[in-house]
C-alpha cells in the first residue's frame, strides 16, 4: 500500500470533497482522483461510493478511514522517535488547534515570539472552535490543542496557561448598564447573542443557563466574536464573552458586568493526548508556550 494514496484518501474522508481536499494538500483534483484510483486497486476494493449523488464512504471505505488513520498516526510517531534518537533535532512541524477567540486574546503575540526564538519549528495554526479542538486532536490531526477549561484529563497531559473571566456584555443603554455584577438567573427573560456551537463557551453559558432553572432564549448565533461584540453595541441582546478579547474592541457604547451565582471563568490550557509519542519539537513549544504564559 502507497502511504502517501493512503494520507490522500484520510485527508479526503474527512473534508468528504474532491475540490477542497486537492486544494488542501496542494495538487490538481485529476492527481488526487488517479491516486484514490490506486489505492483502491491495491486494496481491491472500492472506498468511495460514486453511484450516489454526495461524497460517502462505502463499508471498506469507512474501514480503511479508522485504521488506516490510526496507522498513519503510529507511522508518523514511529518517524519523530527515530529522528529525535539518531540526530541533532534540526527543526520540525507543530500543528495547532485554537479557538480563534484564545488566538485573539493571546496566541498571536506567542506565534511571532517564537518564530524569533525557534526559526526552524514551523507552527501550523488550525483556527477551529474548542469543541472542534479535540476532536482533531483525538484523531491525530493536530498535536496540541489550547482549549478552555474544563477537560476531562483522563487522555490529555493538561498544562493551565492563564485564567481570566467571561463578562455579561450589554449596551449602555440597557437597563442592566447601571449595575456592576449581575447574576445567571437574572438573565431568564434576556434575549441572548452567543457564539456557536463548535465553541465550548456555547455549551458552558446553556449548562450554567439550566442550573439557574431556565433554558437562554437565544437571538442570534455567530462563529465570529466581534460580531457577537458589535450586536451587543446596537441593543440587540446580551452577551457572555471572555474579559481578554473585548480590549480589542474598543468602544464606549458597551458595558462590561461581572457575572456571578455561579462565577464563570475563563481559564485555557494547553492539552496533548497521552498516548501520543512527543516529538522534540512539540516538547519545545510546550515549554515555550508555558514559560511565555508565565512571564
Amino acid at each position: 500500500m502507497n502511504l502517501k494514496h493512503l494520507s490522500w484518501f484520510i485527508e479526503l474522508a474527512r473534508t468528504r470533497h474532491f475540490t477542497k481536499t486537492a486544494q488542501k494538500l496542494y495538487m490538481d483534483q485529476s492527481t488526487l482522483s488517479k491516486g484514490i484510483r490506486a489505492l483502491e486497486d491495491d486494496l481491491g476494493v472500492s472506498l468511495i461510493d460514486r453511484t450516489s449523488n454526495v461524497f460517502r464512504l462505502t463499508s471498506h471505505g469507512e474501514v480503511l478511514y479508522k485504521l488506516g488513520g490510526e496507522t498513519l498516526e503510529k507511522v508518523e510517531d514511529s518517524l519523530n522517535f527515530l529522528r529525535d534518537s539518531t540526530a541533532v533535532f534540526t527543526g520540525g512541524v507543530v500543528r495547532i488547534g485554537i479557538p480563534p477567540v484564545i488566538s485573539t486574546a493571546f496566541f498571536a503575540d506567542v506565534i511571532a515570539e517564537f518564530e524569533k526564538a525557534h526559526p526552524s519549528i514551523r507552527l501550523d495554526v488550525l483556527e477551529i472552535g474548542a469543541n472542534i479542538v479535540k476532536e482533531r486532536l483525538d484523531c491525530g490531526e493536530i498535536d496540541i490543542g489550547i482549549v478552555i477549561l474544563p477537560v476531562a484529563s483522563g487522555s490529555y497531559d493538561v498544562h493551565v496557561l492563564f485564567e481570566s473571566d467571561n463578562v455579561l456584555v450589554v449596551s449602555k443603554d440597557h437597563p442592566l448598564a447601571r449595575r456592576d455584577r449581575v447574576a445567571f438567573a437574572e438573565l431568564r427573560n434576556e434575549p441572548m447573542l452567543s457564539l456557536d456551537s463548535s465553541y465550548m463557551l456555547y455549551n458552558r453559558i446553556v449548562s450554567l443557563c439550566q442550573s439557574a432553572g431556565f433554558e437562554p432564549r437565544f437571538k442570534l448565533l455567530s462563529s465570529q466574536w466581534d460580531m457577537v461584540a458589535r450586536m451587543c453595541e446596537l441593543n440587540y441582546g446580551v452577551a457572555i464573552l471572555p474579559r481578554p478579547i473585548l480590549s480589542h474592541f474598543h468602544s464606549k457604547k458597551i458595558r462590561l458586568l461581572t457575572l456571578c451565582e455561579p462565577d464563570f471563568p475563563w481559564d485555557i490550557a494547553m492539552i496533548v493526548r497521552r498516548d501520543k509519542y512527543i516529538s522534540s519539537a512539540i516538547r519545545i513549544v510546550q515549554e515555550f508556550v508555558s514559560k511565555y504564559s508565565n512571564s
